[in-house]
């Protein structure tokens, strides 16, 4: 089975629920570690064009917004209210690639 080289075109990242609630019951690894990593993926995803989704749940109760580092990453401000997505479709024709 020959494998393909991932490009922009072939794959995207979808970062869901990274909100501080979200963390609290992460036990497998350090919240703060976990936040930087998933910082620098979107970083390593910026760079590569790769198109990236980030999803969030309850903003306005309990689980707060998305981490403002991850946010800045794309330098975009939380956009969308309480709107019900399909985590995997993400919002049609919504591309946070970078450019």
């Amino acid at each position: 089975m020959a494998y393909e080289l991932l490009t922009p075109d072939t794959c995207a990242l979808a970062l869901i629920d990274h909100q501080p609630q979200m963390a609290f019951g992460v036990q497998s690894i350090d919240r703060q570690m976990l936040k930087n990593n998933v910082v620098a993926l979107a970083k390593s995803a910026k760079v590569f064009k790769v198109p990236t989704t980030i999803t969030t749940v309850e903003t306005e109760g309990f689980s707060g917004h998305a981490y403002p580092e991850l946010l800045a990453v794309f330098r975009r401000k939380m956009r969308v209210g309480h709107l019900h997505v399909d985590a995997i479709q993400g919002i049609p024709g919504e591309r946070l690639d970078g450019s």
